[in-house]
């Protein structure tokens, strides 16, 4: 299988799954927080699909993706019989379950990258792991962003004995 069609098929499960989430959520600014990540990873795919063209003529497939493709596809299976939009609604840590999705995607691209013996593939694979950590570091900027308002720090002075 195509490791950019692989990630491009990740990638639209994570936009429909943000997506739904913004349009389930009755919290503004949870609203806000998903609806601006699904259109992050509307821009992410936007450049999977650049990458596509750009490495037009060089081999992309990789039995190494089959292997994983099969095992999302048993992880989509065991998710589709729980209703994650009713969980993830109510998780106040919804947004770290979603950055460990993440980190395991690119570490598995890692894995996968080390265990491949064509050359310009195994480039591939370095490169979409790398276009996955700069998407990682996008996502938690977002989310910094969205959490801004409720992060400060106290000031110790001898005027301010009293928390805020």
């Amino acid at each position: 299988m195509d490791a950019i069609e692989f990630m491009a098929r990740f990638e639209e499960d994570g936009l429909r799954f943000f997506e739904a989430l913004g349009a389930e959520s009755a919290d503004a600014e949870r609203k806000e927080l998903f609806d601006l990540l699904a259109d992050n990873q509307k821009r992410h795919l936007g450049t999977l699909e650049s990458l596509k063209v750009n490495v037009h003529g060089i081999e992309t497939d990789t039995t190494l993706v089959n292997r994983a493709e099969q095992v999302i596809n048993g992880f989509r299976r065991t998710l589709n019989h729980h209703d994650l939009l009713k969980e993830f609604k109510q998780d106040a840590d919804a947004f770290d379950h979603i950055v460990k999705a993440e980190e395991e995607i690119i570490g598995l691209l890692d894995g996968m990258a080390k265990a491949e013996a064509e050359e310009n593939t195994r480039e591939l694979l370095v490169l979409l792991a790398e276009e996955e950590k700069q998407h990682l570091c996008r996502m938690e900027n977002i989310y910094e962003f969205i959490e801004a308002p409720r992060s400060y720090l106290e000031w110790g002075e001898f005027s301010n004995l009293q928390p805020l």
